[in-house]
């Protein structure tokens, strides 16, 4: 089958860059013919990968107008009957199937502030948002909130919208063996006395990273410690003696495996791949109600929270024990890489 994927850029960034690496090491891995559209391409990256890449080259403008001027190039000039099977991850109104990991208007909704520049950004978002739904033949919806948030924003056919949970690339996540857990405790020193949550997130004010550190100002330093790792901390933030913020780190499933717990207390998360990243790789988790994700969690995965107040987590933590999560979550909820892949290609045969 020949597939194009279109995004705005090839890279190790953020949860949607990550997915688009799973999807398309999963249609190489099914013996497709691969093409990636971007405007940003880690060539470093993109050398490790069989397929045929096609950059938008737009240098020229400022960063945040490169995204709504490759927006427009594909709107007018990408073809679809090129392809068998088309995906976009970004707000494009060309391909066959739409997949989406968050509703514009809904992520507006769940910020602490406005301003000038937001609003106008908005209302561009919100206009290929629209163009998007009323153009693409199917809706992937990440989760059932995500569906059930388009259906509110949008005057969207209930039938073009599939619910189709992203999968976790089984072959970067799963568990090590316990030399390996010390071996990564030590290299980050991981106090294994101490219980330790991380906090994965490039995003930290919609994650919840400010009622985070509001609750570990108040938990005690010689029993609980905090770990974030992605983006960089806030600017004006001074953490507690038991927060550490570590930066990037590329093998996220042995830091996965070296901690107690993985706690995403978003405001907003349509999804949180985090989540199954490190339910995959034998890590409990605790979450908000706001996660995508927590459709899917038992008893046995971890906690769901109602709220991420200071009060809320401080609780919940203290009663955090350290557990061990039974294995195949990710097969019994159909999130394999080979199950996914499967399913987008159902939207192929459907129109064929």
């Amino acid at each position: 089958m020949k597939v194009a994927l279109i995004h705005n850029q090839f890279s190790k960034s953020g949860g949607m860059e990550s997915y688009l690496l799973t999807l398309v090491q999963g249609f190489l891995d099914a013996g497709d013919e691969l093409h990636v559209h971007a405007y940003e391409i880690d060539r470093e990256l993109a050398r490790g990968y069989d397929c045929t890449f096609h950059k938008t080259s737009l240098f020229f403008l400022p960063r945040r107008l490169r995204k709504y001027a490759f927006l427009c190039k594909y709107n007018r000039q990408f073809l679809r009957s090129d392809y068998d099977l088309s995906l976009s991850l970004t707000r494009t109104g060309c391909q066959d199937v739409a997949v989406v990991g968050g509703v514009h208007p809904q992520s507006v909704l769940t910020r602490s502030s406005q301003n000038w520049y937001r609003r106008g950004h908005d209302g561009i978002e919100n206009r290929f948002e629209t163009h998007m739904f009323a153009t693409v033949p199917w809706i992937v919806a990440h989760s059932k909130s995500i569906q059930a948030e388009i259906e509110r924003h949008y005057p969207i056919t209930q039938e073009n919208v599939r619910v189709v949970y992203p999968p976790v690339n089984e072959k970067r996540f799963s568990r090590v063996n316990a030399e390996e857990r010390k071996h990564v405790q030590k290299m980050f020193k991981i106090n294994s006395e101490k219980l330790t949550l991380l906090f994965p997130s490039m995003s930290h004010q919609r994650k919840g990273l400010h009622e985070l550190l509001a609750a570990y100002a108040v938990l005690d330093p010689s029993q609980h410690e905090l770990i974030i790792v992605g983006g960089r901390g806030p600017k004006k933030s001074r953490p507690s003696d038991n927060v550490r913020f570590i930066g990037y780190v590329d093998n996220m499933a042995s830091l996965y495996s070296a901690v107690d717990y993985v706690v995403l207390p978003s405001h907003y998360e349509p999804f949180g791949l985090v989540v199954v990243e490190s339910l995959e790789s034998g890590t409990p988790v605790v979450v908000t109600a706001s996660v995508g994700a927590a459709e899917l969690l038992g008893a046995e995965d971890g906690i769901v929270i109602p709220d991420n107040r200071p009060q809320t987590l401080i609780d919940t933590i203290k009663g955090l024990r350290p557990k061990i999560i039974a294995t195949g979550f990710a097969a019994s909820h159909g999130l394999e890489t080979r199950q996914h892949i499967e399913a987008l290609k159902q939207f192929a045969r459907s129109m064929g």
